[in-house]
């Protein structure tokens, strides 16, 4: 039986010092029919010309400025589609593999045809720990993720972490790719959220296995500014869910906006108000892109 094509994008930006340890342990995957695609999102570090020299197997895209997380993604998973891939997985680079990580996420994948997103169960990156994302995301199967050989292959999830994402060519071709409107944050769980509405599983592979060391990417840009995208991402997936009416994410809207309110004023916050508020700002200047999401993702609802 042919294995599928897989191709795996890691978007960079200014990530040199985690390259070395990602794309070692990646070019290592015990699976036969990969590719590994790095994409640059404009990085100044000397990322690209690094790969290009250490790592010659390597495909590069460089773009010529930080596109965000999702809009470069969206750079390598249209190379990807159009160079025949039947998987697409996006992974960060600050992480390290696992060597069957991926054998056993096309596992599942191929096993059951209404899986549409998968994702690894992740270490911290210095340790065989499950990290903070995997403990809170799947904190009911915790004590089944701890042992060796865990039973079930996989766990039905309402989303998977970006960090390491596995999408199959169909579920591209159904709902698109990943939404520029997010710059970065949320584009993951809107993913699956529109996966879910056109009849897409999303699951966590339980004995896919990767390390994560989460934030690395964003160390030298400050928490400001991720905290800013963060709860804009938010605000947006609060305003567009296709499953519930305009008035009932408005009031989502209204949810959001007080419980960080409430939550900026004790005690004062004043880059966190000054967020909100250009939050707000953002959110009206693109208004009509908002609307139209939102009509555009209730048609593939099922």
């Amino acid at each position: 039986m042919k294995m599928p094509v897989v191709y795996i994008i890691v978007l960079n930006y200014n990530g040199i010092g985690w390259l070395t340890t990602c794309l070692t342990t990646l070019l290592g995957t015990a699976y036969s029919n990969f590719k590994v695609l790095l994409v640059d999102n404009g990085s100044t570090d000397g990322s690209a010309d690094f790969v290009q020299t250490t790592f010659p197997q390597v495909e590069i895209v460089q773009n010529h400025f930080n596109l965000g997380f999702s809009k470069g993604n969206n750079v390598g998973i249209e190379r990807a589609l159009s160079a025949g891939a039947d998987y697409v997985v996006l992974l960060n680079p600050d992480t390290k593999v696992v060597s069957n990580w991926l054998a056993k996420i096309i596992e599942a994948g191929e096993a059951e045809p209404s899986i549409g997103v998968l994702g690894a169960v992740q270490y911290c990156y210095e340790s065989d720990e499950l990290n903070t994302w995997t403990k809170a995301a799947a904190a009911r199967h915790l004590d089944m993720l701890e042992t060796p050989n865990a039973q079930p292959a996989w766990i039905v999830m309402d989303w998977v972490e970006g960090s390491c994402f596995a999408v199959k060519r169909e579920v591209f071709q159904r709902v698109g790719y990943l939404d520029p409107l997010y710059f970065s944050f949320y584009e993951e769980i809107d993913f699956c959220r529109r996966a879910a509405c056109a009849g897409y599983q999303t699951a966590l592979v339980t004995n896919s296995r990767i390390h994560h060391h989460r934030g690395g990417i964003w160390a030298a840009r400050g928490n400001q500014q991720r905290d800013y995208l963060c709860d804009r991402g938010q605000f947006i997936y609060s305003l567009t869910d296709p499953r519930r009416s305009l008035l009932g994410n408005l009031k989502w809207w209204l949810l959001t906006f007080s419980t960080k309110l409430k939550d900026s004023l004790s005690p004062p916050d004043f880059n966190r108000l000054a967020n909100i508020a250009l939050i707000q700002i953002f959110l009206i200047a693109n208004l009509l892109a908002v609307y139209s999401k939102w009509r555009r993702e209730q048609l593939l609802l099922q």
